[in-house]
């Protein structure tokens, strides 16, 4: 029996970005009753947040959106890469034409989900209590921001934000000292737009962005007209692809070409911007040593030319590479060294040492006044949502605590002891070495599947099997171990949060060989521990 007050539906999902709406446009379409939480003012993921300045996505329009053609057809973007605004009338146009509002609550945090008797009792922030049979966290990579406190922070005067925090009102840089902490993606994008109107700006990094040409433009409503009759074509080549993306690789090694052969393909994809420098070259640059060390050196070639300040170019671009070139997500940027080269842009290595009122103190005895700071730490990544949500499963163990010595999952998606609930857009699954639209619409198809194939077979309940959850991990982590992803430190192995245990994050072997595994393990129930009442 439910609680005075409580909200009884069948599925309950938390998080209103790009999974949560698909899973509450589908399950919802086939005849269940869900509600979606949000801790947000308004739906759109990670892009209800993000609003610093130069914010926009790294995947191109039309595949970084729904495949559905009630959508697309009736949305005209305007730009290659879209920006936040642009991506948050996206979603409005989704929320209408999938008639969403209806069924999603802003504003609403999840701070408590207990599993017992079959179902899930959840608890939000403003004391609401709902009860579903199934729970679906779609909470993403970044629904937990990483700020690290330095000494002092409380005593500056300025204006301080986290790039994920950043108000609604746009922070004014006219002629200000402004500061960007960190070298990140959203570090590269502040960079691009603080110094053309800020009086000096100083970025501090750990290690420089290996950063690769965007090649951003402008698109015409002619062009997106001509060109609607592809996207069909665009979204399910998506859906096959490793990434998500509809770039194919060459099949072959570096060095199975000459120099002549290998440089001209070189040329031509990083004349193509984005990821189709690294997605669609050569094979082994993540494996082989040699190979990643040839892309390097084509990459500072390319990039040591656009700067001619001696000093920041040996930061930004050394000669000898800081790391393997693509083990950290590789920023998309559109005129970042051009940027860091004028006179008035500091580039600093030194450790932050303390805040004072009016600036920053580096370990090389440096003081630093500054008006604004931008924290641009990025997030506790992939996992750090899930374990702040008060997850608790059968017997009452926290997700947190059974993921203390590592993360165990099936197929990235459902845990043992955490009965009818699944985790779209987490770790163990390719998550953040997608494309995310075409990704999570296989989550979410796959999460249809498993529950009506569960109302079909009269089962109360499904979680993973213990060992296909304990082989799947040892798969992520193999198919990790083979690469040079696990010799760098980088959000992909959680190493950008102090204490956070280091282990490779999300699945390497693709989209195809994930799915594969997601429809072998609900033939026969093979990956899942079923029972026929409730547990």
């Amino acid at each position: 029996m439910g609680s005075v007050g409580e909200k009884k539906v069948d599925v309950l999902v938390v998080g209103a970005g790009f999974g949560g709406c698909y899973l509450l446009h589908i399950l919802r379409k086939h005849g269940l009753s869900v509600q979606l939480l949000e801790a947000g003012t308004t739906v759109g993921g990670v892009w209800a947040w993000n609003r610093y300045p130069g914010a926009r996505v790294d995947c191109e329009m039309p595949y970084y959106g729904f495949s559905d053609p009630d959508v697309w057809s009736t949305f005209t973007w305007t730009e290659r890469y879209p920006c936040d605004t642009e991506l948050r009338k996206y979603f409005q146009h989704v929320v209408k034409v999938w008639d969403l509002e209806k069924d999603i609550h802003l504003r609403t945090r999840v701070v408590e989900a207990n599993y017992s008797n079959g179902g899930w009792r959840v608890k939000t922030d403003a004391g609401d209590h709902w009860s579903c049979k199934w729970l679906i966290a779609a909470t993403g990579t970044s629904a937990k921001p990483h700020i690290p406190h330095w000494k002092g922070m409380e005593k500056f005067k300025g204006v301080i934000h986290h790039s994920s925090l950043w108000p609604e009102q746009p922070v004014d840089m006219a002629g200000k000292r402004v500061a960007v902490i960190g070298c990140g993606s959203t570090g590269v994008q502040v960079m691009q737009e603080a110094p053309k109107v800020a009086k000096a700006v100083t970025q501090f990094i750990k290690t420089p962005n290996l950063a690769v040409p965007m090649r951003q433009r402008q698109i015409s409503e002619e062009e997106i007209y001509s060109n609607k009759c592809l996207y069909p074509h665009i979204f399910r080549a998506c859906r096959g692809t490793r990434t998500g993306l509809p770039i194919e690789n060459l099949g072959r090694k570096v060095f199975d070409d000459d120099d002549t052969t290998r440089r001209a393909i070189w040329d031509e994809r990083w004349k193509r911007g984005g990821f189709n420098w690294s997605q669609g070259g050569y094979t082994d640059h993540i494996i082989d040593e040699k190979s990643n060390r040839a892309m390097y050196d084509y990459w500072v070639e390319q990039t040591r030319k656009r700067m001619k300040d001696g000093p920041k170019r040996e930061l930004l671009a050394p000669l000898e590479p800081p790391y393997f070139i693509s083990t950290k997500r590789p920023s998309l940027e559109q005129d970042y060294y051009e940027m860091c080269d004028l006179d008035h842009v500091t580039i600093t290595n030194s450790p932050i040492v303390e805040f004072t009122e009016t600036g920053i103190k580096t370990e090389d005895g440096k003081v630093h006044e500054f008006d604004i700071v931008a924290i641009c730490t990025g997030y506790d990544a992939v996992t750090g949502g899930l374990r702040q949500m008060g997850l608790k499963g059968r017997g009452g163990v926290d997700l947190d605590e059974k993921w203390k010595d590592g993360v165990a999952t099936n197929v990235g998606m459902i845990a043992h002891g955490y009965p009818n609930m699944f985790m779209v857009y987490g770790p163990q699954a390719p998550t953040s070495l997608t494309n995310g639209p075409p990704f999570l619409e296989l989550q979410g198809d796959w999460i249809l599947s498993v529950i009506e194939q569960q109302i079909k077979d009269g089962l109360a309940t499904v979680e993973a099997n213990k060992e296909a959850e304990e082989a799947w991990r040892e798969h992520c982590l193999d198919l990790a171990s083979k690469t040079l992803l696990i010799k760098t430190n980088s959000w992909y192995m959680g190493a950008n949060v102090p204490g956070k245990k280091r282990e490779f994050l999300v699945y390497l072997g693709g989209i195809p060989m994930w799915h594969k595994a997601c429809v072998d393990a609900l033939d026969g129930w093979k990956g899942f521990e079923v029972h026929q009442t409730a547990t």
